[in-house]
């Protein structure tokens, strides 16, 4: 059987630890194809990404990933549960038969994720203890530090989509060591204009010098403009705007002169950071609830790059009738509402185009 190997990133940005899991990953397995699913210009956390969806999966292709593959914004700004549930219906339809993810410890995911099931991801509320602090004591109940382990928490979501959704996918694990390779740490020294040079591949740091580093400083002023242009009612339609939370993001955006202030006059013990800086996402780009389960209803593959074993496997792909998208014309647009109208506000700071004109990166390709 042909192995199609696949894993879920963000590369935000590539650094000097991603090549190695790569590298990993063909040393140990040595799939046919290697895919990636690869979030676009907006992350889980609910931020940037500090390279463009092109220059990422253009990082991926040259360091050996055969193909890389879009996770939409409608999945990709989610918690874990639904990133998960996207990146790996994705690479269902892609027929990957191997998913990889990198995790700190080695534990049982596949038992893990049974214990998760057989609760239904149901947990008492400590009505003391923060949202945060409440879903941190569930997963240690199972077995996992998310506080200190965050890849074994979407290990975890990984291998329970496979188990919900029966698809036929096997998992491998490879355990990270400890190493300074951290994009958190990468994106902090961008913003200190500290040097990354040890960090980071040549390409990676040859794309970022030739860019605007996008921070949620630069759409702070959209994002306070959006919420005092609209009124309460269109507000609360905004994706995830619950228990009255417009009234308090009105209140307190006219009282801060920066997103990090907003951010904290707004955080409760009822919402975790993550959960607040998503639903500034969904603010900024207007996302209304209709729009993300039409997006989840009407599932299509983006291809943002590949080299040749990825072509060939792309036109096997071809025979079975997927949505395969490599350029947007009229047709596609409806497809893309909600990614090309998101990738259009990032082209406000960055004055980049997105979508329209753009072709997948392209390497070693006849």
């Amino acid at each position: 059987m042909t192995k199609i190997f696949g894993f879920v990133a963000e590369f935000n940005p590539f650094h000097n630890g991603h090549k190695i899991f790569i590298d990993t990953i063909k040393q140990k397995y040595h799939p046919d194809v290697l895919i990636a699913v690869m979030s676009g210009n907006f992350v889980q956390r609910g931020d940037f990404s500090v390279l463009d969806k092109w220059d990422r999966a253009k990082l991926a292709v040259e360091y050996g990933v055969d193909l890389v593959v879009e996770l939409p914004t409608a999945y990709a700004v989610q918690p874990a549960e639904l990133f998960a549930k996207g990146a790996l219906q994705l690479l269902n339809l892609l027929q990957v038969n191997t998913l990889v993810f990198g995790t700190e410890t080695t534990i049982d995911f596949q038992e893990l994720a049974v214990k998760m099931h057989q609760t239904n991801g149901d947990f008492e509320q400590d009505y003391h203890k923060s949202s945060a602090q409440n879903l941190t004591d569930y997963y240690q109940s199972l077995g996992i530090d998310v506080s200190k382990q965050p890849n074994q928490l979407l290990g975890l979501n990984y291998v329970s989509q496979i188990i919900e959704q029966d698809f036929p996918i096997k998992i491998q694990t490879i355990t990270r060591k400890k190493s300074d390779f951290s994009a958190t740490r990468i994106r902090k020294r961008l913003t200190q204009a500290a040097s990354i040079e040890n960090l980071a591949p040549v390409l990676t740091q040859e794309l970022l010098s030739q860019g605007k580093l996008v921070t949620w400083d630069d759409y702070f002023p959209y994002l306070k403009y959006q919420l005092l242009n609209s009124s309460l009612p269109e507000l609360k339609e905004t994706y995830q705007m619950v228990e009255g939370l417009e009234y308090k993001l009105q209140k307190e955006v006219i009282k801060s002169d920066n997103f990090v202030q907003f951010v904290e006059q707004v955080k409760s013990k009822r919402y975790t950071m993550a959960r607040l800086r998503r639903l500034m996402i969904y603010t900024l780009l207007n996302v209304k609830e209709s729009e993300i389960y039409n997006a989840y209803k009407n599932p299509y593959l983006r291809i943002l790059g590949f080299n040749s074993v990825g072509q060939n496997y792309l036109k096997s792909l071809k025979k079975m009738d997927l949505d395969l998208i490599t350029r947007v014309g009229k047709k596609e647009t409806k497809t893309l509402d909600l990614e090309i109208r998101a990738d259009r506000i990032r082209q406000l700071v960055t004055g980049q185009e997105e979508n329209f004109g753009k072709i997948p990166y392209m390497k070693g390709v006849n």
